[in-house]
């Protein structure tokens, strides 16, 4: 291991989105959880990265070619609406850090592993 390395495992923190309105929300209410959520991702990560609501493609093979289409898609019942990546001694020291997300009120959040090469 080189100096200034950790010895922990990295993690990928999907944050699916499943009943996320933030045009049903004030300015005021959306700043409000906005700052929970950089609380939280301060806590974790340090750093945290948010999808582009409007923006994506798609990418799928078809036929002899390749067919783009633009998303997200709204009769997708769980968008991902972000993504975060921690270090962690395990699954379970993961789950623990993701336990008093914000996000957990509307959304869910997927865990998994990273295989650093």
């Amino acid at each position: 291991m080189k100096k200034g390395e950790s010895t922990m495992s990295q993690y990928l923190i999907v944050l699916r989105d499943a009943n996320w309105n933030p045009e049903s929300l004030s300015p005021e209410e959306l700043q409000a959880i906005m700052k929970k959520y950089r609380t939280w991702i301060d806590g974790i990560a340090g750093k945290g990265n948010k999808l582009r609501d409007k923006e994506g493609r798609v990418v799928r093979r078809n036929g002899s070619g390749v067919s783009v289409t633009d998303g997200p898609y709204s009769e997708a019942k769980e968008v991902i609406g972000g993504y975060i990546v921690i270090e962690a001694d395990s699954y379970e020291d993961a789950v623990k850090k993701c336990e008093d997300s914000p996000h957990l009120v509307n959304g869910s959040i997927e865990i998994r592993a990273l295989e650093v090469r």
